[in-house]
């Protein structure tokens, strides 16, 4: 018998968004603002919320919802600036009281029979416990820089920065959905999340009380080249003093920049406010043009962590959708205990940029590696070589590792901006 057996998935639709709800505090630890509500509905895709309800009374209380989750419909860009169908995945909770029994797993499984169904070749997500994930085949996709910069930290001169002009505003999802989704849309960085369809667009300017900490609601800096955005960043500040001296805080979220320049003009603009005097992000990829306009780097205290954990649904598609930076000509072995259609060998040939997928079942592999670590290495942040040196990826022919590695690493590291 299954451990999830008695109970069954379940569409969640809106009639049961506060029960929905209730299993996220409870999974969370928290306890929202009644006021807060609707910030929490705009932030969900409700049409794609799901849930897993009891059905045997020796579960508990029939009807009751013990799990859920929910998912974004979306594109992700890889490598290339080329883009893949992606479901972001979040909301994903259990109520303590059905812990262990099976039910993160049948969710996962409902999530990844759902997005193949729909095509979404690649499922991605944070995560909140990075161990969870890795067991049905998620790999870290991708790392992220956390920095403090201090107030007025100088910077290597970038020509044309001082030219550009900056328009601070609150953030309305009325006036600034259209603004930051164009920007969002021409951002090349791989992993980089385009504004979903359909319920939940509104998720990033969703701002709860109970989430504020004492800080104002969220603003929005605009940088323009001759009143053309070229850049955005959410932020919002919390004045404070000790013993009569200023030191305020500046928290910036999300952002994107199309150029140097207004990257730099952004963030001389977010790292120079009255009263602030230490500005926080947790949203910089390793190689973010600020860490190298930066005069003394070591200066913004800083420390990588985890960023977008990435899963391939759908192998041939997903590798099919990105570019490739050296020719090859690799057969690999995959296993994969969640998705059997991907498991197996596939013969992938890279010629001028552009991979052909194919299934090469009577090949002896080149190399032989699980869903996790081809979905660690797919945006090009983490190369295949390096995971053959930790002895995750076994390679049978030799420098086919480094072959493969070479083609699939990205010129830029893999950032997702925007946390769903």
């Amino acid at each position: 018998m299954k451990k999830s057996a008695g109970y069954q998935p379940i569409s969640v639709f809106e009639d049961r968004l506060d029960e929905f709800f209730q299993v996220v505090q409870w999974a969370f630890v928290g306890e929202w603002l009644l006021e807060d509500r609707q910030d929490y509905v705009d932030a969900l895709p409700v049409e794609r919320a799901r849930g897993v309800e009891v059905v045997d009374p020796a579960r508990g209380d029939v009807g009751e919802i013990a799990a859920v989750h929910a998912s974004f419909g979306t594109e992700m860009t890889t490598p290339g600036g080329r883009r893949v169908p992606t479901a972001g995945l979040s909301w994903l909770a259990v109520h303590p009281a059905h812990r262990r029994r099976g039910l993160m797993t049948a969710m996962m499984h409902d999530h990844f029979q759902r997005c193949r169904e729909r095509g979404e070749a690649v499922s991605a997500l944070y995560a909140m416990e990075a161990a969870i994930y890795s067991r049905f085949g998620y790999g870290m996709g991708s790392q992220t820089v956390k920095a403090e910069v201090p107030r007025g930290a100088a910077m290597w001169t970038v020509d044309g920065a001082d030219q550009l002009t900056v328009r601070l505003e609150r953030a309305s999802f009325e006036a600034h959905d259209e603004l930051v989704s164009h920007l969002q849309a021409r951002l090349t960085r791989p992993g980089t999340i385009i504004n979903p369809v359909g319920s939940g667009r509104n998720a990033r300017f969703t701002d709860p009380v109970g989430n504020r900490k004492g800080m104002e609601k969220w603003r929005l800096a605009i940088v323009e080249d001759r009143g053309e955005p070229v850049a955005y960043a959410f932020f919002r500040r919390r004045a404070q003093s000790s013993v009569g001296i200023h030191d305020g805080v500046c928290q910036v979220r999300e952002f994107g920049a199309l150029t140097p320049a207004a990257s730099q003009r952004l963030w001389q603009t977010l790292t120079d406010f009255d009263l602030v005097e230490t500005t926080y992000t947790e949203n910089l990829a390793t190689d973010d043009p600020l860490l190298h306009q930066l005069k003394d780097a070591r200066g913004a205290r800083s420390k990588v962590v985890d960023n977008l954990w990435v899963r391939l649904l759908d192998v041939p598609v997903a590798l099919q959708s990105r570019e490739y930076f050296h020719d090859c000509d690799v057969t690999i072995g995959l296993t994969d205990k969640h998705v059997p259609d991907n498991a197996g060998a596939w013969r992938i040939v890279v010629r001028n940029g552009d991979a052909t997928v194919t299934r090469a079942e009577d090949a002896a592999p080149d190399l032989t590696m699980d869903i996790r670590h081809l979905s660690t290495a797919y945006l090009g942040g983490t190369s295949i070589e390096s995971l053959a040196a930790a002895g995750l990826v076994r390679e049978h022919t030799a420098g086919q590792a480094r072959e493969l590695a070479v083609a699939m690493m990205s010129p830029v590291a893999p950032l997702a901006n925007w946390d769903f």
